[in-house]
């Protein structure tokens, strides 16, 4: 078994790299492959796998020749099953869209030019609608956001906060715009944005305690604060009302903004643990329950090896998350080597290594759904 669970996350990581057979779970979970989506490169293109667990088959499509983007492409989003990929140019942001149930292709060059008066931070979209939050105007700690729609006919501007420092993040979820911050006193801080009626709500403010987020299987917005004792705070995803509070026995390592690889689902967290350095892997797959307080991490270093006993080459992770609808992990990585050759793997939860395929490319995100 390649699995092992401790309370305590020091004497965790002392002994990652034993193995043992003592502590099976009795709950252990039926060992069953998933279908999954990822997206990866080459030297040259950006491409899509679509893998069929049923019928233990996958489809490749090359996103470059589809949607005109380069491997060096800004940045990639997701809403449902919306991709998103931006890029800039000569001034300007372009996007290219692909909706991965139906295949449907949208393309919107240039479609916001910058200007020298505003310095944008990030970008996320909707099928309709572009949202940057940008610093303006030139010189100012002002933090705005301009909703620009894609097919250029309207923008509109926002004021979120005055004096801020930088931006952690943002997640669009349900029409929400969720906007996370620390501002030029040391406070972070996390407001919403109504993409339907174009205002900003309640600031939460969260003093000198930095937290990150994310929404739960439920709908909630769940608030992991990171200080010496560490809280679960649980808000209305919509109102920011708050609900409850759990207290944690580990701070979980969450970077502060949002977490898109990390799900709370019944009580239970699925997320990438970090390891202590020097390790050979930054992070790996570990469950937390809420309930027992007790963490279960992955012998990623024993899932590694049995790949690379299987294709004879040295792996370098590039990318992991939990695929929450397959109740699988996937990790997808690249080797060392002068041929260009990939792959992902799948562990169930109990730790056991369910399939491995190989891909002519370096997956680096897997679809969340």
């Amino acid at each position: 078994m390649k699995l092992k669970t401790w309370i305590w996350l020091a004497v965790a990581f002392c002994l990652a790299g034993c193995s043992s057979d003592d502590q099976l779970q009795e709950d252990t979970p039926a060992s069953k492959k998933g279908s999954f989506v990822a997206v990866g490169e080459d030297l040259n293109k950006v491409f899509q796998y679509n893998y069929n667990a049923i019928s233990d088959s996958g489809i490749t499509f090359d996103l470059t020749q589809e949607l005109g983007i380069p491997p060096t492409y800004l940045t990639l989003g997701q809403k449902e099953d919306l991709l998103s990929f931006y890029t800039f140019s000569t001034g300007a942001f372009s996007l290219a869209t692909k909706d991965i149930s139906t295949g449907a292709v949208n393309t919107f060059p240039s479609f916001y030019n910058n200007i020298a008066d505003r310095s944008v931070a990030w970008g996320v979209n909707n099928e309709t609608t572009a949202f940057f939050a940008y610093f303006g105007p030139a010189g100012s700690r002002n933090l705005g956001i301009l909703a620009a729609d894609l097919d250029g006919s309207n923008q509109i501007d926002a004021n979120v906060d005055f004096n801020v420092e930088r931006t952690l993040g943002p997640m669009l979820y349900d029409g929400i715009l969720y906007i996370s911050y620390r501002d030029l006193q040391g406070n972070y801080k996390l407001t919403i944005y109504d993409t339907n009626l174009g205002t900003v709500g309640t600031i939460l403010n969260f003093g000198a305690t930095a937290f990150s987020f994310l929404i739960t299987e439920n709908g909630d917005l769940a608030i992991f604060k990171n200080e010496v004792s560490p809280t679960l705070e649980i808000y209305d995803s919509k109102s920011l009302a708050f609900i409850e509070n759990v207290t944690l026995d580990i701070n979980l390592g969450f970077s502060p903004g949002p977490v898109d690889d990390a799900f709370l689902i019944d009580d239970k967290i699925y997320f990438n643990v970090g390891y202590p350095q020097p390790s050979r892997f930054a992070t790996g797959p570990a469950i937390y329950d809420l309930n027992s307080q007790e963490l279960a991490i992955l012998d990623l270093f024993a899932l590694t090896n049995e790949v690379e006993e299987e294709i004879g080459q040295t792996l370098q992770i590039t990318t992991q998350v939990y695929h929450k609808s397959e109740k699988v992990f996937l990790t997808g990585y690249g080797t060392v080597g002068d041929d260009v050759l990939g792959g992902v793997f799948q562990a169930s939860t109990d730790g056991k290594l369910l399939e491995n395929i190989t891909l002519p490319f370096f997956p680096t995100y897997f679809v969340r759904n």
